[in-house]
């Protein structure tokens, strides 16, 4: 009355008869066959991997003759799973096992009735497992826009991995590789139209069809601009500066406008000070004057995310000894970019702030 599809590594007791199934690994099922008597009744097929917002592991019972009734009780884990009613012929009843992340031992019974009042039941058990969302890494050092390559990771041994650039157009490239173990380095190259990549969408997917992405937005913009002229030890900004100010926001309006359809625009502003003074105090001042312009644009309609960083005496201008009063090194840089932009000698690494 029953027969099942496997996996070669499926233990069958002597009564079943087996038939090969492809696809998605299938679970070993340890089943006992009812009498030989309408035996191919129905066949029995297990996905026994999912990925969470994918999909569940599921039992699918084919049906292949009129049954009044046909009863699958489960319990995978702590998750119960039921289906029951009658099934027509040509009939596949899939039945979701929505368990958590992690291996679960399936048990139940399924049971069939046929119009002529007989019947049997067929004990249930194997396995499944739920994967987590599949993790790509990329660092920043992993990328290379000028060599179109990049190097990632991925927590799952994967099949293969693939690139879809994306320019102010739209796409305008990609590349295909291979896939490798867990936790591997797995080079990807592109081609391109040679227009400026602004996002990268970084696909993986493993042997079971899964997959996980990564946008990637390897741009940023240093808004040139007229530096606002601080006083010594001050960081308002002089009714003066403000055209400046309003230059440059006209800048990263138009920057915002060119780009902002394609990858998020957020701005960076990070405020430096001379050497006059005591060090802690000029790089609380700095923050100060970083804070200052950014709240600005914020006023003027800037409506994006704004981060903000002080330097201090970091990443002077124009090298000076201790205590030279330097007009040049009171200032502030403006950077547009996705993520946060990139160290250099000019800016560097350390954490930015949100501005509140």
């Amino acid at each position: 009355m029953f027969s099942t599809r496997f996996c070669p590594d499926v233990r069958l007791l002597p009564a079943v008869r087996p038939a090969l199934v492809l696809g998605l690994p299938f679970a070993a099922l340890w089943l006992h066959a009812a009498p030989a008597r309408g035996e191919d009744a129905v066949s029995i097929e297990v996905e026994r991997a999912g990925q969470v917002g994918q999909a569940t592991p599921a039992l699918t019972v084919v049906v292949r003759a009129e049954l009044t009734e046909l009863n699958v009780n489960l319990k995978c884990g702590s998750t119960p799973a039921r289906s029951v009613g009658p099934a027509r012929s040509g009939a596949r009843v899939r039945i979701e096992l929505p368990v958590p992340q992690g291996k679960h031992r399936c048990e139940g019974t399924l049971s069939i009735t046929l119009p002529d009042g007989s019947g049997g039941d067929l004990p249930l058990r194997f396995e499944v497992e739920q994967h987590p969302p599949m993790k790509i890494q990329v660092t920043a050092e992993g990328v290379d826009t000028e060599a179109r390559r990049l190097t990632l990771q991925v927590d799952r041994a994967t099949d293969s991995v693939e690139v879809d650039v994306y320019g102010v157009d739209g796409l305008i490239g990609g590349g295909k590789g291979p896939g490798g173990p867990a936790g591997s380095a797995l080079d990807l190259s592109w081609t391109d139209k040679g227009a400026e990549a602004l996002r990268l969408e970084v696909k993986a997917t493993d042997k079971s069809g899964f997959w996980g992405k990564l946008d990637l937005y390897p741009w940023h913009y240093d808004v040139p601009h007229v530096d606002v002229v601080f006083g010594s030890g001050d960081a308002a900004i002089a009714p003066s500066e403000v055209p400046k100010l309003s230059a440059a926001l006209a800048e990263i309006n138009a920057v915002v406008a060119k780009y902002g359809a394609v990858a998020p625009v957020k701005l960076y502003v990070a405020g430096f000070t001379d050497t006059v003074g005591d060090g802690a105090k000029n790089q609380r001042l700095s923050e100060l004057r970083a804070r200052a312009i950014a709240e600005w644009f914020k006023a003027q309609g800037f409506s994006g995310p704004v981060f903000v960083r002080g330097l201090g005496e970091n990443g002077l201008l124009v090298p000076t000894p201790d205590e030279t009063d330097e007009l040049r090194n009171r200032r502030a840089t403006y950077i547009l970019a996705a993520d946060a932009p990139p160290s250099s000698a000019a800016l560097p690494a350390g954490t930015w702030a949100p501005l509140r």
